[in-house]
């Protein structure tokens, strides 16, 4: 199966030596198979979307998902510098204990998916 079955453009050149920036990703059309897929960054898999609301796992699982996105984000932007080692030190728990909550979310739905 190829992934994009048109050709992507190549860049033109103007004649002031100047290119013209082409985006190379799009994002899937509704038709696309790839845009059913619900993709959970914890896991690093892409589900379908038809198959996570017809398994409470899954759904469950992609509430998860979406919680721990937004705390690792909420978490990179408040980041201590490394001086301060009070507070790196409670950040780096807080990873921790966020990396441990991504391993249960993995072990969940590989053992969903692989059931299936």
């Amino acid at each position: 199966m190829i992934p994009f079955p048109e050709q992507a453009p190549m860049p033109v050149a103007r004649p002031d030596g100047h290119r013209v920036r082409i985006r190379l990703r799009r994002r899937p059309k509704p038709a696309d198979p790839r845009s059913w897929n619900l993709t959970l960054t914890s896991t690093g898999t892409g589900v379908p979307a038809l198959m996570a609301l017809d398994s409470p796992e899954l759904l469950w699982a992609a509430v998860e998902d979406l919680e721990w996105r937004l705390a690792v984000e909420e978490l990179r932007t408040r980041r201590p510098h490394r001086w301060r080692r009070s507070q790196l030190a409670a950040w780096t728990a807080e990873w921790d204990r966020l990396e441990e909550r991504r391993r249960r979310i993995a072990e969940i739905v590989n053992g969903v998916v692989s059931g299936l």
